[in-house]
């Protein structure tokens, strides 16, 4: 038995088995430079294409790696996570993409911080370490101005990833950011990036607790996150935006506006209390 700490890798994916496989490998490679072991779980959408078989033949390539499947009341990549979550063993467990957008070696990014907070988000709309900002004033503006920059510039001006998305997707991703500092109270540069890390209590307090099974639910886990009052951080990672590899569509980002009142009612109905 290794006396090593374990971190947990979920990742979430369907119908991208060169992607994952590139992304397995990169893992594999990483964890052997780091003092912890590391357990993936690989949970798939119901996957076409040959994803499924990518995952099992690199078992053996990690402390643990389990395959399971995506079900069917709660498909999509909040479902996906979620489950993943529940079924970790680690110290701390992460969630990442499988088309590899943020390398796993971005983790030694985050990992300087797991002795002062129990949730670590990799942002690619900052370019230092931040914590929330407490002043909602402060947090509005920011989040209007990057807004702002996309409809004149095209890109919001504090997006750090070298590949830039398109007007219309990065509007969506600034509007809602806006959104949830509006109606949320949520002042994060970057909430829906897919490289987030967390200690087992956050973890193990706020998963069993997220209801949506889509996009939105990073939306949901913050709310969470700041009703136990888990310290959190943001800490740039580097991203590399693919269009062609990417699951998101426009209308899954739509949705996830409207999964803001339902998030909020949610909230005010009290479903995010653990003894409910």
């Amino acid at each position: 038995m290794s006396d090593k700490k374990l971190i947990s890798v979920i990742i979430p994916g369907r119908n991208q088995g060169e992607e994952l496989g590139k992304t397995l490998d990169d893992i594999a490679e990483h964890a052997k430079t780091i003092n912890y072991d590391v357990e993936v779980l690989y949970i798939d959408g119901n996957s076409t294409d040959n994803s499924v078989e990518v995952a099992k033949k690199r078992e053996d390539h990690f402390f643990r790696l389990e395959v399971l499947s995506d079900p069917p009341d709660r498909r999509g990549k909040g479902g996906a996570v979620r489950l993943g979550m529940v079924r970790a063993k680690g110290d701390f467990k992460m969630f990442m993409d499988a088309d590899n957008s943020t390398n796993f070696r971005e983790i030694d990014k985050l990992l300087p911080y797991i002795d002062k907070y129990e949730v670590i988000i990799g942002s690619r709309y900052s370019n230092k370490a931040t914590e929330p900002q407490t002043n909602w004033f402060k947090a509005f503006f920011s989040a209007s101005k990057d807004v702002l920059d996309v409809i004149v510039f095209g890109h919001a001006k504090s997006y750090t990833a070298k590949v830039k998305q398109g007007r219309w997707r990065q509007f969506v991703s600034r509007g809602g950011n806006l959104a949830f500092t509006v109606f949320l109270g949520q002042s994060f540069a970057d909430s829906r990036c897919g490289f987030k890390l967390f200690s087992k209590k956050a973890a193990d307090t706020i998963f069993p607790l997220v209801t949506l099974p889509g996009f939105g639910f990073d939306t949901e886990v913050f709310v969470i996150a700041k009703k136990y009052k888990f310290p959190v951080i943001e800490v740039p990672v580097k991203w590399n935006d693919d269009a062609m590899a990417s699951n998101i569509s426009i209308k899954e980002t739509l949705k996830s506006f409207i999964e803001i009142f339902q998030i909020r009612i949610k909230d005010l109905k009290g479903a995010y209390k653990l003894n409910k």
